[in-house]
């Protein structure tokens, strides 16, 4: 009985963890550009970098080994049947897009314009074509992607001489929809380009 009750403790947590969303966060607005990875509850900037993280070069010469140079004939052998061997898997790259467009949640989608210009009619006409296009721009959205939740804002300010644009999307998939594509797509890859490789030896 032990034994059940431990195990079924272990599922319990192996799919709790499973549930853990990991994703990323972008942002831009007059005060620049930020990219932050997401997991869970934890948000860890990437970009830009803080103060101090950045890696200082050391000085020294790197001593580079020389290579013998292919001849002209096993380049473009080499180069065609590399090619050859990409362009085999752009089924499996097409499939897997249409997966992961699948799985991944947009959470959080916002965009503000403020429309401004040199003089008012100008102004009045930026808006409209905003407005226009948000309008085109939203059901491509929700119709392709999981949106939890998504803000779109136009207003035009006579005041200013030129747009403004800001902007803040967050999209994230579950640790199991992450390993179960990873795991499902990569072996079909590998697969797919092992079997490229004795066609082309061949």
């Amino acid at each position: 009985m032990t034994g059940w009750i431990v195990l079924g403790a272990i599922v319990a947590v192996l799919f709790l963890i499973a549930q853990i969303r990991l994703g990323g966060r972008a942002v831009f607005g007059p005060e620049g550009f930020f990219v932050s990875l997401l997991a869970g509850p934890f948000k860890i900037r990437i970009f830009p970098l803080k103060e101090g993280r950045e890696k200082e070069e050391k000085p020294g010469k790197e001593k580079k080994a020389k290579k013998k140079e292919p001849t002209e004939t096993q380049s473009a052998q080499k180069k065609g049947g590399t090619v050859g061997r990409i362009l085999s898997l752009l089924p499996v790259v097409g499939e897997a897009a249409g997966a992961l467009k699948r799985k991944i949640r947009i959470d959080e989608l916002k965009l503000r314009v403020v429309w401004g210009a040199e003089d008012a009619a100008g102004a009045a006409m930026g808006y409209g074509k905003a407005n226009a296009l948000l309008g085109m721009v939203y059901p491509l959205i929700d119709n392709n992607f999981k949106v939890k939740s998504c803000d779109f804002q136009v207003d035009v300010d006579y005041g200013r001489t030129e747009p403004e644009f800001s902007a803040d999307a967050a999209i994230t998939m579950t640790l199991g929809q992450l390993l179960s594509f990873a795991l499902h797509y990569g072996a079909k890859l590998l697969i797919h380009w092992v079997r490229s490789g004795k066609r082309a030896e061949e």
